[in-house]
């Protein structure tokens, strides 16, 4: 059992947690995960198959995934809301595997090297940008839930009619 880390009532304490991550159930989830990721990434491909010139389903995929990533982290971050376990399975496993950025890689390794260059920083921006986006539209909707919520609770209750008066 670990050191103390903090009261957790008057006079108790409870045992240090754990900094390993790699407990039974986060592998479990990030396998889960990457398997269902993998899974979508190589059946949209299929779906929708690059076409010769230009990667244009690998780009898109990688894009979403790269939105959807940032998205999630900046609401868990912000929030606190997902355990462990979750942000393991959903984030590294899944979108993890669903953004394959090797698949991108492998592509350029088939074409001239300007080209392989082009396809490779056009990704690199528009994923950075898709991630900022992504986190910025978190940051701003997630700010705004908070200011109404503190003006529905700082706001007067409505007056009323009868004066106060019993009827």
């Amino acid at each position: 059992m670990g050191a103390p880390n903090g009261p957790t009532g008057v006079g108790t304490t409870r045992p240090a947690e754990s900094t390993s991550r790699a407990h039974g159930v986060n592998l479990v989830a990030v396998a889960v995960g990457g398997f269902c990721g993998a899974a979508l990434r190589v059946g949209l491909g299929l779906w929708f198959p690059d076409a010769p010139g230009f990667p244009a389903t690998t780009l898109a995929i990688n894009v979403a995934g790269t939105a959807a990533l940032a998205a999630l982290t900046s609401y868990w971050q912000i929030t606190r809301r997902a355990p462990g376990w979750l942000r393991a399975g959903v984030g590294t496993g899944f979108l993890g595997a669903f953004t394959t950025f090797s698949a991108l890689v492998l592509f350029a390794l088939g074409s001239t090297p300007a080209r392989a260059a082009l396809d490779l920083v056009v990704s690199l921006i528009l994923c950075a940008a898709a991630a900022w986006a992504a986190m910025w539209w978190v940051e701003r909707a997630l700010a705004g839930r908070q200011k109404s919520t503190q003006s529905v609770q700082a706001s007067p209750p409505a007056a009323d009619p009868d004066g106060g008066g019993a009827p």
